[in-house]
């Protein structure tokens, strides 16, 4: 199911050409993005790009910690057997 557009938000879309238009759900409170669907794939690149500087930046630092791939694995698996199962 696609919903459509209201006329609110269609108003809201043509005054951020190019943008993204916040949304607040009146009952929740939760607040979502509407977002041209060709604009969503910039914005995560421009995200990806950004946080991957930030490492890059931390790196060159010398901000670095040793790591195992085994640990990091067998804790994710771990993590998400806590969250499906609801045990610790």
């Amino acid at each position: 199911m696609t919903p459509k557009l209201t006329e609110e938000q269609r108003e809201a879309i043509s005054a951020q050409p190019g943008g993204f238009v916040r949304v607040e759900d009146e009952e929740t409170h939760k607040v979502y993005f509407i977002i041209e669907e060709s604009k969503a794939s910039e914005l995560y690149d421009q995200w990806l790009r950004q946080e991957l500087q930030k490492g890059f930046d931390a790196a060159d630092r010398g901000e670095v910690a040793e790591w195992s791939l085994e640990e990091f694995l067998a804790d994710a698996h771990r993590r998400h057997r806590e969250r499906t199962t609801g045990t610790a």
